[in-house]
């Protein structure tokens, strides 16, 4: 919906001249062309165009387009930290404005619940601040860490070109395919209804192999993307905590953090890997920081792009 409304509000119509309807934004998220294929007579071919968009986000739009809800009902009134926190009973927390305060506290639609306090924003946003100095990196500190995380990726670089060779035999191998594919199909020995679904995952696998080429010729090792990320991150709560951005500041919270809990007016949660070590101070060491060496050596990659995917 709020797709379709910006497509109207900013003047963006379909090829009859009229506005893009909610099912119209349905068919571009799952039109195939905007990665490079086309479906014709119920086949997919490989284009000839530049794809627009990559595969990966492609994919995770269609689980978005799958996993999502309902549309929640607009609110009277907007409340910063709605949705952050749970009750322990289970409940859910809402929030209401008396005499110009927000004030949180549980739904109590579950019956009877211990928590009879409610917490006013201010006091809130002072833990929420509190949480953001744990995993806060000032910006000297970040010019450090860049500057480390450059050498490295010059040196990642050489490493990857094994990769890509490795990748682009690959891609050889997944051509011969194809090509025998069609000839099979040209000669008869193979059907149309096993032809089709079978070149359609020959075209997939050569369009996610070019995919991986292009990624590590252009970024070295899949880890460093992801440690500047996380760098830049904690210099963001850093920026946070000095600031009233409220919405970001949930926003923060939730990716860094599970199972977020308003118990006795406290807000209580576990920190994401890695955001756990930095909290604890276990990777702080004389203004540097120990992660981007266990970065390297893959000890924390992996755990934090299925955080990062999962947020």
């Amino acid at each position: 919906h709020s797709l379709a409304n910006w497509c109207q509000e900013n003047n963006l119509l379909n090829n009859r001249n009229g506005f893009v309807s909610i099912n119209g934004i349905y068919k571009i998220l799952q039109n195939i062309f905007y990665i490079g294929l086309f479906k014709y007579n119920n086949e997919i071919f490989e284009g000839v165009h530049e794809p627009i968009i990559t595969k990966k986000l492609f994919d995770e739009a269609q689980k978005k387009l799958k996993d999502r809800g309902k549309v929640c009902e607009v609110k009277k009134h907007y409340f910063s930290f709605l949705g952050l926190m749970k009750c322990p009973c289970g409940c859910a927390i809402t929030a209401e404005r008396q005499k110009d305060h927000n004030y949180y506290r549980c739904t109590k639609k579950k019956g009877y619940c211990g928590e009879k306090h409610f917490l006013r924003e201010e006091a809130l946003i002072k833990q929420i601040k509190n949480y953001l100095q744990k995993v806060s990196l000032s910006s000297h500190d970040l010019e450090k860490i860049m500057f480390e995380l450059e050498k490295d990726e010059a040196e990642a670089k050489n490493q990857a070109k094994i990769s890509v060779q490795n990748l682009k035999d690959n891609l050889i191998k997944v051509e011969s395919q194809l090509e025998k594919l069609l000839d099979g199909y040209l000669a008869g020995v193979i059907m149309a209804d096993e032809y089709t679904p079978r070149k359609q995952k020959i075209l997939t696998d050569k369009l996610e192999l070019h995919e991986k080429i292009r990624n590590f010729e252009q970024q070295g090792q899949s880890w460093l993307e992801p440690a500047r990320e996380f760098v830049l991150s904690l210099n963001r709560a850093e920026k946070l905590k000095e600031s009233n951005q409220l919405e970001e500041m949930a926003t923060f919270l939730k990716n860094i953090g599970l199972n977020r809990i308003l118990q006795n007016c406290q807000l209580i949660f576990d920190y994401k890997i890695p955001y756990d070590l930095v909290a604890a101070g276990d990777c702080q060491t004389e203004g540097n920081l120990t992660f981007t060496r266990m970065y390297r050596h893959g000890e924390l990659n992996s755990d934090y792009q299925d955080e990062n995917l999962a947020s």
